[in-house]
């Protein structure tokens, strides 16, 4: 297969696992409400762990893949990465409970503001004045689909406070463990197992955190329908699919398919779900919000200063 040929199809592959996470997760939410998310969490880690672990024993072996998994100082230094994004997918499993897919989609995009706010504070990532405009474009459609009934539409309530809680939370605590690897732990250029390494120790990291309460949930795995099955199966994907897109893809495909699947999901969620169509201050939210996440993502990166030349 050719790059380009790669690259759309990690593209697709992107749009269709998020479009129907969110739609399987209100499906199997309707089929079965109180289906124990902790087990769920803990079964994606599960399978994450064994897709991840198979590829990278595929480029390396299993013995060599192993010992680079189960190196202990490297996952002690990935434990509260791994702690903050289970945390950030349990919130995930509620946030999904109280909002519609919609709005679910587009408040979520708050991350882009909470990944550049933590960048710009913990790690001096300069950020351009296109960047800056497109990030307040972004808070205010996400104000607007918020405060959607302040502006006249009365055919739909606005979003669940407390799932508007939910998603930000969750955006910080993706953008605090985001943060918190990239500072800790570099990237060497030259070891093309490496996504897929830090993948199984993630995941690793994060069915061993689960395990206790998801054993220990009276629940346990009554209410697991066929729709709860596939979320554990399209959470795991994702995962994975954000470390071949980081692998195969550049910014500017990942930020197009965060943007087409917004699109997407709004139209699935009306015509397979039978959800309300959004309201005109939420479609203009929704729209302010798809077009600053693409300006965002595909703003070329401020130019470091030159260094002045010493004086003759």
């Amino acid at each position: 297969m050719t790059a380009s040929t790669v690259k759309v199809a990690v593209l697709s592959l992107l749009v269709l696992q998020n479009t129907s996470l969110r739609l399987v997760m209100k499906l199997a939410r309707t089929e079965s409400p109180d289906f124990s998310a902790t087990l769920a969490v803990f079964l994606c880690e599960v399978v994450k762990f064994g897709v991840a672990f198979a590829l990278l024993a595929r480029a390396k072996g299993v013995a060599a893949g192993a010992a680079d998994v189960f190196a202990p100082r490297e996952l002690a230094r990935l434990a509260p990465p791994a702690a903050l994004y289970l945390a950030s997918d349990r919130l995930h499993h509620v946030s999904v409970r109280l909002l519609s897919v919609a709005a679910f989609q587009v408040l979520s995009q708050s991350k882009v503001l909470t990944a550049a706010f933590f960048g710009k504070l913990f790690r001096g990532r300069d950020v351009s004045g296109r960047q800056w405009a497109a990030l307040l474009a972004l808070a205010a459609g996400i104000a607007v689909c918020q405060l959607g009934d302040a502006l006249g539409d009365v055919a739909l309530s606005p979003p669940n406070p407390l799932g508007f809680a939910c998603v930000a939370t969750t955006s910080c605590l993706g953008a605090a463990a985001g943060t918190y690897t990239e500072a800790v732990l570099q990237r060497p250029a030259s070891d093309a197992s490496y996504l897929w390494r830090r993948a199984a120790q993630m995941a690793l990291l994060g069915s061993a955190i689960a395990a206790g309460p998801a054993a220990t949930d009276p629940r346990g795995a009554a209410g697991f329908t066929a729709a709860v099955y596939g979320v554990v199966l399209l959470n795991a994907a994702g995962g994975l699919l954000v470390a071949a897109a980081m692998k195969y893809a550049d910014n500017v495909l990942k930020t197009l398919a965060a943007s087409l699947s917004i699109v997407v999901s709004a139209f699935a969620a009306c015509a397979l779900l039978g959800a309300d169509a959004p309201t005109p201050s939420f479609a203009l939210g929704g729209a302010a919000v798809v077009a600053a996440v693409y300006v965002y993502g595909t703003a070329p990166k401020p130019q470091a200063a030159a260094p002045a030349k010493p004086a003759a």
